[in-house]
């Protein structure tokens, strides 16, 4: 990629959009895109400690399975709530704006996490800390795909994504070796610090939009997305996140438990699910990869159909412990990669004017399928159901993603032909 230094007169209001001119990246951009993906990478941590440091939480407060459930899906409502009804705001005040929000009210809920006394405290800590999340992750998408150059828009919005998982990793190698000596408190206030970090480099560092570009952003409603303009693209979109993130949370919180019934030890099963994190960054990077020279709409069921094979084989193939683990790797790629090309695809479908409101609608509305992934997954895992039935359920929900996503329009190409 070739980089070019901004001109100094567009001054810092602007937004810098590598898409005008030379359609080169500006060194604004590339900083901008770059603090987008380590913002990720905290939402990342954000999300997943809470999860690494579920058991030493239970043990320390009794809390039954249920109870702890229940604190897991305080910060999927709020997260549901950002998507849905913070983030729009951003097509009205601008992208800067809601990210500082975002990463505020990030911060007042993780560091909260590090002083709660009781399970309801905690829950509100972590609705706040949803929200945040939430909000951010909608209004990055739109922020990276409005600085990128036209041709690097669905690879730089792809790449900024792959932050979660890689978060993901590091973070549980963290969690194993401070959580004994140091306590699960300690640890969320840690990443709570982490998180006011980023405020000033925010600040600092994300353009502003300019105010003609604000005056031509149009404050949307709901009704703008389901209008006939937008309609089949919107409920494409809507079913193709749900029955995505349906999947996606349901292998997210199994796939350990899932590993160990395959037949690994309990050690095994945690490098399962790093395993699984390290390959979903890497297929992020690849699926972001190929954006630039091949449609959304065609790599992305490509990754999503593959996942199901992976699944399918993860469930019925008997396997060794490496093939095991290296099948949780391709899983990690071929799902999460391909999932993760939603977010650019999102992107291409909406104009400027409404983007960040039809992306924060469709993760909205796909927030439910996260809560009912891990429940039904959990409810089938309890009724004693095989791995073949397990994997065979969810790969119909695969399927439906990866048919929707190849049915939708983008409103520009995603990719650059030649």
């Amino acid at each position: 990629m070739a980089f070019s230094q901004g001109s100094s007169s567009q001054g810092s209001s602007d937004v810098a959009d590598g898409s005008k001119g030379s359609g080169r990246w500006t060194f604004k951009a590339f900083i901008a895109v770059a603090l987008c993906f380590v913002i990720n990478m905290i939402d990342g941590m954000d999300i997943v400690a809470m999860s690494y440091v579920g058991p030493a939480l239970s043990r320390d407060w009794s809390l039954s399975p249920s109870t702890l459930g229940l604190v897991f899906s305080a910060g999927l409502g709020g997260m549901a709530i950002g998507c849905l009804l913070v983030a729009p705001l951003a097509d009205r005040f601008g992208r800067k704006p809601l990210i500082m929000t975002a990463l505020t009210l990030m911060s007042i809920g993780m560091v909260a996490c590090g002083f709660v006394t009781n399970v309801y405290e905690l829950m509100a800590a972590r609705v706040v800390v949803g929200a945040g999340i939430g909000t951010v992750l909608t209004t990055m998408a739109a922020l990276t795909a409005e600085v990128a150059p036209r041709k690097y828009r669905s690879l730089a919005v792809g790449i900024v994504q792959g932050g979660y998982p890689l978060a993901a990793v590091g973070t549980g190698l963290v969690v194993a070796a401070l959580l004994p000596t140091h306590g699960w408190q300690p640890l969320l206030l840690w990443a709570g610090v982490l998180t006011v970090v980023m405020l000033p480099a925010a600040w600092l560092i994300l353009p502003k939009t300019s105010p003609e570009a604000l005056r031509a952003l149009k404050a949307t409603s709901f009704k703008a997305l389901v209008s006939k303009g937008f309609l089949k693209n919107t409920l494409l979109l809507w079913i193709a996140v749900f029955s995505g993130f349906m999947v996606l949370y349901y292998i997210v919180s199994w796939v350990p438990r899932l590993a160990i019934q395959a037949g690994l030890s309990e050690t095994n099963g945690i490098y399962a699910g790093t395993l699984y994190n390290l390959g979903a960054f890497v297929g992020t990077v690849i699926m972001s990869s190929l954006s630039v020279r091949q449609p959304l709409t065609r790599v992305i069921p490509t990754f999503l159909v593959g996942a199901t094979v992976a699944m399918l084989v993860f469930g019925l193939v008997p396997m060794s412990v490496a093939l095991t683990l290296f099948t949780a790797f391709m899983i990690g790629v071929l799902l999460q990669g391909g999932f993760n090309g939603i977010y650019p695809l999102a992107a291409s479908v909406y104009p400027e004017g409404v983007r960040a409101t039809g992306i924060g609608w469709a993760y909205g509305i796909g927030r439910g399928g996260a809560i009912i992934g891990p429940w039904l997954g959990g409810y089938l895992i309890a009724s004693g159901a095989s791995l073949p039935i397990l994997f065979g359920v969810y790969a119909v929900p695969m399927l439906i993603c990866a048919a929707a996503t190849r049915l939708t329009t983008p409103a520009e190409p995603t990719h650059v032909k030649g």
